[in-house]
């Protein structure tokens, strides 16, 4: 399984991907991320030619922010993620950024948020926050970093 990785601009196929997962993706989301594939980098992992999974970053002075990632549903769990991950961490430290944070779900309960979340630390990265209602969701947001 060779995974290929390239930009992409106002990538409307990567809204589609976060459409068919629901259980990440709410409109409001989908609305934010139409927006951001066309402001900021977008990266997506090909395997045979097909769009399987994508990440959007923004990268400012020191920081990258990892504003979204989505892999499709049939090809989870195959390392896709882990891949986009590495990828962002490779370009961003090449452009001098020292840190990496990602804003998810904090929500306790909900367990596709509680995947997401173990997929951050399984990779180094640590909850360095946690806002019991984040005013821009009107939920629970917990704040994971990782120093490249």
């Amino acid at each position: 399984m060779e995974i290929s990785i390239r930009q992409i601009y106002g990538c409307t196929e990567c809204v589609e991907i976060a459409r068919e997962l629901k259980e990440w993706f709410t409109d409001r989301g989908i609305e934010r991320l139409s927006a951001d594939v066309r402001a900021y980098e977008t990266y997506g992992a090909y395997l045979d030619g097909k769009l399987v999974g994508f990440v959007v970053v923004k990268l400012d002075g020191r920081l990258a922010e990892i504003l979204w990632m989505a892999v499709r549903r049939e090809y989870q769990g195959r390392g896709i993620g882990t891949a986009l991950l590495g990828f962002v961490e490779r370009a961003a430290k090449s452009r001098g950024c020292s840190l990496i944070l990602v804003k998810t779900s904090g929500d306790p309960e909900y367990e596709p948020y509680i995947r997401t979340r173990r997929f951050y630390e399984r990779r180094g990265f640590v909850k360095a926050l946690a806002i019991d209602e984040y005013p821009e969701w009107r939920e629970p947001m917990a704040l994971y970093v990782k120093c490249i």
